[in-house]
């Protein structure tokens, strides 16, 4: 006789809470939060942090989306009459609202695939972190590249190999891993902080190099609008005088090769600054993507 999948009955009953920061994400969310309906694993919260005023559930319901599973909360800066708290505070704030046991990410321009929670969730249950292998795309869907090498074996990975990527893992992870939350006062790479940290209190992420989130890369985002090299390079600052500080959680026997990893982290983004001041990027996956190139 067949034995039931006790395991994957589990699994069901798991709550995930879904944390997305939306600054001026009108024309992005509905996709976004069209990739979540479309989740095999249904047991899930997505709280939308609005982080520039904007009604998101209404405007989800202008487009047909209803769900009583989705949530929103204005951030902090709303409250006092300003916009713009940036993306650690704002995902924060939807922290402070999770019910569940499980913690995820999800930016309001991006997409997951519908196995995301379902093929993570079994990983990050044994190892209270994993993520997916990240894939960068061009808004029509024409693919730049993936941090890994796509394959179906799960592995460990530490902080260093996430870092050196170069490309944002959107991890799932057990809720007490995620600690205090994101540095309110980094508005860039504070990602890369965040799953530093987590590992550091983990131990390590496993990693599932199938490519089940869609890292898009808009002009006009975050990591790609105007600017943008120079407040990363602001930030590269920040976290090395925290890392210098001891303000930050590091994995064991890693704080020199972490702070090396940080200042080479810097170093390239500022030549993507130069390749942008000189016309020659458009976007810091695709001058990543052609420094991988033989030959280049």
């Amino acid at each position: 006789i067949r034995q039931p999948n006790t395991s994957a009955k589990r699994d069901v009953m798991v709550l995930i809470s879904i944390l997305m920061a939306a600054y001026k994400a009108e024309a992005t969310i509905s996709a976004a939060i069209a990739s979540v309906l479309d989740q095999h694993h249904q047991n899930w919260e997505l709280i939308i942090a609005s982080d520039c005023g904007a009604d998101y559930l209404a405007l989800c319901r202008a487009n047909g989306i209803d769900d009583p599973r989705l949530r929103m909360v204005a951030t902090p800066a709303i409250g006092s009459g300003a916009i713009g708290s940036g993306p650690s505070a704002a995902r924060n704030r939807a922290l402070a609202m999770a019910r569940g046991d499980y913690l995820s990410i999800l930016d309001a321009d991006d997409t997951w695939l519908p196995e995301k929670l379902s093929a993570l969730l079994p990983l990050a249950r044994e190892s209270g972190l994993a993520c997916d292998n990240t894939r960068a795309v061009h808004p029509n869907g024409k693919i730049i590249g993936t941090a890994y090498p796509v394959s179906a074996t799960p592995r460990e990975i530490d902080a260093l190999t996430m870092m050196n990527s170069g490309v944002p893992h959107f991890s799932l992870l057990r809720r007490d891993l995620a600690g205090a939350g994101y540095h309110p006062e980094l508005r860039f790479a504070e990602d890369v902080v965040f799953n530093m940290e987590a590992i550091a209190r983990a131990g390590a992420m496993t990693l599932l190099p199938q490519p089940l989130t869609q890292y898009i890369q808009r002009p006009d985002s975050a990591a790609n609008a105007a600017g943008s090299w120079q407040r990363a390079e602001a930030a590269y600052g920040q976290i090395l005088a925290m890392l210098a500080d001891g303000h930050l959680a590091i994995p064991a026997h890693q704080e020199a090769a972490i702070k090396h990893a940080f200042a080479e982290k810097r170093r390239l983004n500022l030549a993507y600054g130069a390749a942008i001041e000189a016309g020659t990027a458009d976007s810091f996956q695709e001058f990543l993507a052609s420094r991988r190139l033989p030959g280049v």
